[in-house]
């Protein structure tokens, strides 16, 4: 059994940390609002930038999985390379330093007219809120054995925006390409992740988290302005092929054995529309 600290137990963070307790761990969970938290978790409720050192519990591992409260600079800069700093300071000097996993986003590949980028692709942050992700992910680097989980755009249960934003019926604007990933596969992407860290695998220092099915933008508008009766609505003069965007796909997971509950937004979606529909 160890002992794991979930700095950020929201949505993704309380799916990690109940997979988490039923595999026989002992869980912290940190959020900053609401004392909800999974059966079987010890839970602090409150910002984590406000804590001194006597309310972190002493870990074997740690999972930082901040969102922002909006997406400037200040916010990122908060959320996640402030936050960082906290942990730094409360577990960097321990003579057994916790195992962390930062999850990042593949927005540090700034790349975008239609590269194909794998964990092997260099960052190259083109915004200042990329740039904070990979200084978070370079500061933690430099303290502890850390993982930076690159996550593309997650979807799952709750998660409406796009689906609102194709029933404004608002100009799609031009076409890009674009990368997914089901909140649940990111849960079951960290479980496997502290199962390896915890049988003392060797890890890379960035993991890639997508469905592996990177589509134009337009094309998954397109299915799901067909499956909510919405109208199409592209104004622009371009072809449907994407002339910018980043194509991503990972392909440490996948070696061992990472097996997606949805391999595409299709399979995801789905489930999504009919929660969306009960509303």
């Amino acid at each position: 059994m160890a002992k794991i600290l979930i700095a950020g137990c929201g949505d993704l963070g309380s799916g990690l940390a109940a997979e988490l307790v039923i595999n026989g761990h002992e869980v912290t969970g940190i959020r900053r609002t609401k004392a909800q938290f999974p059966d079987g978790v010890v839970g602090i409720t409150g910002d984590l930038l406000d804590m001194n050192d006597e309310r972190l519990p002493d870990v074997d591992m740690v999972f930082l999985i901040m969102t922002p409260n909006g997406r400037h600079e200040d916010a990122y800069r908060l959320a996640y390379f402030e936050t960082a700093q906290v942990l730094i300071r409360r577990y960097h000097a321990r003579d057994a330093q916790p195992k962390v996993f930062f999850v990042s986003s593949t927005s540090v590949y700034g790349q975008s007219q239609g590269e194909w980028i794998d964990e092997m692709t260099p960052a190259q942050p083109a915004s200042v809120t990329a740039q904070i992700l990979f200084d978070t992910e370079q500061s933690l680097a430099a303290a502890f054995s850390s993982v930076a989980v690159r996550c593309s755009g997650i979807y799952g249960p709750g998660r409406f925006r796009l689906l609102e934003t194709v029933l404004s019926e608002k100009d799609w604007g031009a076409n890009s390409w674009t990368n997914r990933i089901h909140r649940d596969d990111v849960v079951s992407a960290l479980v496997l992740l502290a199962k390896g860290a915890l049988a003392e695998k060797p890890l890379p220092e960035q993991v890639i988290v997508t469905d592996q099915t990177p589509v134009s933008m337009w094309e998954v508008k397109l299915w799901l302005a067909t499956c909510l009766g919405a109208n199409v609505t592209v104004n622009s003069g371009e072809g449907f092929v994407p002339t910018s965007g980043k194509r991503i796909q990972g392909q440490y997971l996948l070696s061992q054995g990472w097996q997606l509950k949805y391999p595409s937004y299709v399979a995801g979606y789905h489930e999504l529309l009919r929660e969306f529909n009960a509303l």
